[in-house]
């Protein structure tokens, strides 16, 4: 995790934890001329520094904070995640080019559930499952 160079983003995560031959992140920012408001994560090749995929998981202000995000890899490195408030909000595969997210509009919004696409996110838990079955 960190703080954007860019004053204007009001939240900021890195992955550390990619594979050796990309990077994600995920920014919240107002929006400006290139980028509209919102909440968005981003994968970029190390080698060239390119962003080559981005999905937007929100376009409303939200009260997110650096600590409620997490970006998560699948075990093989194909699939990148993004869960917020404990929750899986979105999915890019690269190596199928399929994206996956559901609106997020506010902390209690449906996450995915999908067991296809969770697979390979071993670290990965859901908070409202994990809570449900604690009861």
């Amino acid at each position: 995790m960190g703080k954007s160079p860019d004053d204007r983003v009001r939240v900021y995560v890195a992955n550390v934890s990619a594979p050796k031959e990309y990077e994600a992140f995920f920014e919240d920012t107002p929006g400006d001329k290139e980028t509209p408001p919102g909440g968005y994560l981003y994968i970029k090749k190390r080698e060239s520094d390119e962003i080559i995929r981005h999905l937007e998981i929100y376009a409303l202000p939200l009260d997110v904070e650096d600590e409620d995000v997490e970006i998560l890899w699948s075990s093989d490195g194909k699939k990148c995640g993004i869960s917020i408030w404990g929750r899986m909000r979105g999915i890019i595969n690269l190596a199928t080019g399929i994206e996956m997210s559901l609106p997020l509009l506010r902390r209690d919004s449906p996450a995915i559930t999908d067991p296809e696409w969770l697979e390979g996110f071993d670290e990965y838990l859901d908070q409202i499952q994990f809570i449900r079955i604690r009861q």
